[in-house]
């Protein structure tokens, strides 16, 4: 039962995968490519993805012709690693039937070394502990650190509207104070927000202070998303909390992290 269910969940994985790709390649057209970075960018992106700037990655979201220029460059990658992976076991293969010598002696060396070591382990003897003194005071107890308490809080989301892009906030928002203690936080989405996987973090300009994924779930009418926050190692400050879906939904809400907590359980925007 197990191996059937975890066979149907591998496939629901790559129905998803399929559909988010199918939906990305053709969902964001961009005919006059408007915005769009150069190849070279997207090429730096597929090969080296640790020297891509975040700008390009934010960029497919919203770029069908991007994002299908970004999926030929991953299948070019595949295609020159396995000609990489067959080419290193062809010339393993040639030296082995150049130097046929040479492998048995390694292969016996490698008897001996492993017999060696098995004969020096059965050798070794763990030393008894030495006797305990009754007359010695015991070792005080380490404290344990208490479990951190996080307190419910909500913010209301609804009332925002999905930014394309890199795009920021508009100035016509309401900075939230929200506490810099550790939070129950619950988000609440605009009305028929899909549910599932969002990414959510705390920036302030191009720089990330605090990241974690969530799953999104319907309740009572309402998309809701329930995480962990603990901002105690957060500056106070004003930030961007930014909430994106797997599909490039993008939320961005001006936040203020403050050291008093606001009154009242649930702030709107």
């Amino acid at each position: 039962m197990r191996i059937k269910n975890r066979a149907a969940l591998e496939t629901k994985k790559r129905e998803l995968l399929d559909f988010a790709r199918s939906y990305l390649s053709e969902a964001f057209p961009n005919p006059d490519r408007q915005g769009c970075p150069l190849d070279a960018a997207l090429r730096t992106l597929a090969f080296n993805p640790n020297e891509s700037e975040p700008t390009v990655t934010e960029h497919l979201a919203v770029c069908s012709p991007c994002f299908r220029r970004y999926t030929e460059l991953l299948a070019e990658l595949k295609s020159q690693q396995r000609a990489e992976e067959r080419s290193s076991w062809t010339r393993i293969s040639v030296w082995s039937r150049a130097h046929p010598l040479l492998v048995g002696a390694a292969l016996v060396f490698v008897l001996f070394i492993a017999i060696g070591a098995s004969l020096l382990l059965n050798r070794i003897r763990v030393p008894n502990p030495p006797p305990l003194d009754t007359h010695q005071a015991p070792n005080p107890v380490q404290p344990v650190n208490p479990e951190v308490a996080y307190s419910p809080f909500s913010l209301d989301l609804s009332g925002l509207s999905p930014v394309r892009g890199a795009e920021s906030a508009t100035g016509t928002q309401r900075r939230v104070p929200v506490p810099s203690s550790p939070l129950d936080l619950t988000l609440t989405l605009p009305l028929a927000s899909p549910e599932g996987h969002y990414d959510l973090k705390l920036t302030s300009g191009s720089e990330t202070v605090w990241s974690k994924s969530a799953q999104a779930h319907l309740l009572k009418g309402k998309t809701l998303i329930q995480v962990e926050a603990d901002f105690r190692q957060i500056r106070t400050g004003n930030y961007n909390l930014e909430v994106r879906s797997s599909t490039g939904i993008r939320l961005v809400q001006p936040v203020s992290i403050q050291d008093v907590p606001p009154k009242g359980g649930e702030q709107k925007p």
